[in-house]
C-alpha cells in the first residue's frame, strides 16, 4: 500500500510536501465542522480564530476565552451533562478555587479579593470547554495546533517588522500590544506547536524537518530579542525537553542544539547589550540575597505569608496591601505580585491555597504526562506534558497568577495540552 500523509511514519513523514500536509488538515477540519451545527460550527470557528484574536489586545482576547467558557457552562446545564466534573484536575481545580474564595472571605479587604477570587474561575473553565467539547474531535484539535503555530509565526512576523522599523526600546520588544509581553506569547500560547516542532525537527526526516528546525530557529531568536528571559528558558528548555521524549534521532537532535546554540552566540556577539541583559545582568539578579531586585520582590511575599499562614492576606491583595508589610525595610520592593507562582499562593492563600494550588498544578502536569506514556506513538501526546512542566515550574520568576494577561496567554496553552490527553492511541 503506497504512503500517504494519513498513514505516514515518523520515518516517511518528512517526504511529503507540506503544501499536501497542509491540504489534509485544511480538508480535515472542514469535514470536522460540516458535522457540526449551525451555532456548534459558529462556536468552534470561533475558538479556532483564538491565537489571532490574542495578537490583538487584552480585551478581545479576554472575551474570547470568557465567551467559550460561559457558552461551555451553558451548555453542560443545558444536557445536564457534568460528567466532566469527575476528572480529578477538574476537581483540583475547584477546590482551589473554593480556598480562594474563603481566603477572600477571610481577609481584611473582602470585596476585592473576592472579586478577584471569581472571576479567575473563568480560565480553567476555558480549558475545560477545550477539553470536554471544542477539541474532542482529534481533527479540529490539530486544526488549532496549526492555527496556533501560525498565529506563533505572524507574531515573529510582527517583531520582525518592529525590529526593522524602530528597534528594541532599552533592549526589549513591545508589538503588537505596546505592552512588554509579545514573549509571553510566544512562550506560553505557542508552546505547544513550538514543542510539537520540534519533536518532528528531530525525529522526520526530508523538506518537513528542515522547515520545521528552521522556523523553531528564527522563532528562538526573536525570543531572545524580546528581552524576556525567563519566557525564552522556558522555550528553550521546553524544546529541547520534547525533542527527546518523540523518537529522536540522536545526531539530528544534537546538531539542531548545536545550531541553536550557535545562532544564539553569533547573535550575542553581535548586540553585546543583548548578551549582557541574558547572561550578566541575569546572574546578577538571581534571587541569592539583598542585592537581587527579585530577592526584594519577591521577600515580601513571605511575610504576607507571616501575617496570615493559614490562609493568606486574600486573593489579588498583595498588590495593595505590600506597603504596609514591607514598611522599615526600604530595601524590600512592592509590585502588584511577589514574582513566583508558589510564594504569591503561599502570601496570597495562605498555606492551604498553597497546597491547594499545587495539587492542582501538578494534577495538570500528571494527567498530560501520564496520557503521553500510554500513547506514546502520537507526538501531541507525547509532548503535552512539556507546557504545564514549562509554564508551572516552581523556581521560575512568573506573572501575576491571577491576572488577566498571564492566564490568557496562560490556559489557551494548557487547554491545547489536556486537550492531547483524550487522543486516542495510534500512530498517525
Amino acid at each position: 500500500m503506497a504512503t500517504t500523509p494519513e498513514n505516514a511514519s515518523a520515518s516517511s513523514m518528512g517526504d511529503w510536501a507540506l503544501a499536501d500536509l497542509v491540504r489534509k488538515f485544511f480538508t480535515d477540519m472542514k469535514a470536522a465542522l460540516a458535522e457540526k451545527s449551525g451555532w456548534g460550527r459558529a462556536a468552534h470557528v470561533f475558538w479556532l480564530l483564538g491565537p489571532f484574536i490574542l495578537l490583538i489586545e487584552r480585551s478581545p482576547a479576554d472575551l474570547w476565552l470568557s465567551l467559550l467558557a460561559l457558552v461551555f457552562l451553558g451548555r453542560s446545564v443545558a444536557r445536564k451533562d457534568f460528567s466532566w466534573l469527575k476528572v480529578f484536575w477538574v476537581r483540583a481545580v475547584l477546590v482551589f478555587w473554593a480556598v480562594t474564595l474563603v481566603s477572600a472571605l477571610a481577609s481584611a479587604d473582602p470585596s476585592y479579593a473576592l472579586g478577584e477570587a471569581l472571576i479567575w474561575i473563568r480560565f480553567p473553565l476555558f480549558a475545560m470547554a477545550t477539553v470536554f467539547w471544542l477539541a474532542q474531535d482529534k481533527r479540529l484539535l490539530y486544526a488549532m495546533l496549526i492555527s496556533t503555530g501560525l498565529g506563533m509565526v505572524a507574531m515573529c512576523g510582527i517583531l520582525t517588522a518592529e525590529l526593522i522599523i524602530v528597534g528594541q526600546q532599552h533592549g526589549r520588544l513591545s508589538w503588537p500590544y505596546g505592552d512588554l509581553v509579545p514573549g509571553n506569547y510566544l512562550a506560553k500560547v505557542g508552546l505547544p506547536a513550538f514543542s510539537i516542532m520540534v519533536a518532528l525537527a528531530v525525529s522526520v526526516r526530508g523538506r518537513l524537518a528542515a522547515l520545521l528546525g528552521t522556523v523553531g530557529l528564527a522563532t528562538m531568536v526573536l525570543s531572545i530579542m524580546t528581552g524576556e528571559r525567563v519566557n525564552f528558558i522556558i522555550r528553550a528548555c521546553g524544546g529541547m525537553l520534547a525533542g527527546l521524549v518523540w523518537r529522536p534521532k540522536l545526531g539530528r537532535y544534537i546538531i539542531l542544539v548545536l545550531i541553536e546554540v550557535a545562532a544564539v552566540v553569533l547573535l550575542f556577539k553581535s548586540k553585546p547589550d543583548v548578551a549582557e541583559r541574558f547572561i550578566g545582568t541575569f546572574i546578577e539578579h538571581l534571587p541569592t540575597g539583598s542585592h537581587s531586585p527579585y530577592y526584594n520582590t519577591m521577600k515580601p511575599g513571605f511575610l504576607a505569608f507571616d501575617s496570615a499562614p493559614v490562609l493568606g492576606i486574600g486573593t489579588g491583595n498583595f498588590r495593595n496591601m505590600c506597603a504596609d508589610l514591607v514598611a522599615g525595610q526600604p530595601l524590600l520592593e512592592c509590585h502588584p505580585h511577589p514574582h513566583n507562582f508558589y510564594i504569591q499562593l503561599l502570601g496570597e492563600n495562605g498555606i492551604i491555597g498553597l497546597i491547594a494550588g499545587t495539587v492542582m498544578m501538578w494534577s495538570i502536569i500528571a494527567t498530560c504526562f501520564i496520557a503521553g506514556r500510554r500513547n506514546k506513538a502520537n507526538v501531541v501526546a507525547a509532548t503535552a506534558f512539556v507546557v504545564p512542566l514549562g509554564l508551572f515550574w516552581p523556581i521560575a520568576s512568573t506573572a501575576d497568577f491571577f491576572g488577566q494577561w498571564n492566564n490568557i496567554f496562560m490556559w489557551s496553552a494548557l487547554a491545547l495540552a489536556l486537550a492531547a490527553t483524550t487522543l486516542k492511541s495510534d500512530r498517525n
